[in-house]
């Protein structure tokens, strides 16, 4: 599999390449500054965009505090970024009766200088 095709399936403009691409195996890695691949240990990864549509796997609503700064309730998701790579990450919704099991997501940043730990993902609809 070649890396030069694949486009970002999400069109945010001030998210960085989040992902890494064995060039050896061909599996995804998360996150892009990873030392080696996650399936065979090479360390020959080529930073790419996501190559899918983030798809919602899961979620649930959290009301106790979880970490300081974040105050309950929040929703929290899997989120499948890649073939194979899922990423817990809160879901910026009102509550979780807008979500639904497998819904395309849209990856934002919760503040531009803060992008990766930042990350948040929003159902695609949202946006329309």
């Amino acid at each position: 599999m070649t890396t030069a095709n694949l486009m970002p399936a999400w069109g945010v403009d001030h998210l960085p390449t989040l992902l890494a691409h064995c060039r050896q195996c061909g599996t995804y890695t998360f996150p892009s500054n990873a030392w080696g691949c996650r399936q065979c240990g090479a360390d020959t990864l080529a930073k790419v965009p996501m190559p899918q549509t983030p798809v919602l796997r899961n979620f649930i609503t959290l009301h106790g505090d979880v970490v300081p700064g974040l105050t309950p309730p929040v929703v929290v998701g899997e989120v499948e970024i890649a073939p194979g790579v899922v990423e817990e990450a809160l879901i910026a919704v009102a509550d979780e009766s807008q979500l639904t099991l497998d819904m395309p997501m849209e990856a934002i940043g919760a503040d531009p200088a803060d992008t990766q730990r930042g990350l948040r993902f929003r159902p695609l609809e949202a946006q329309r």
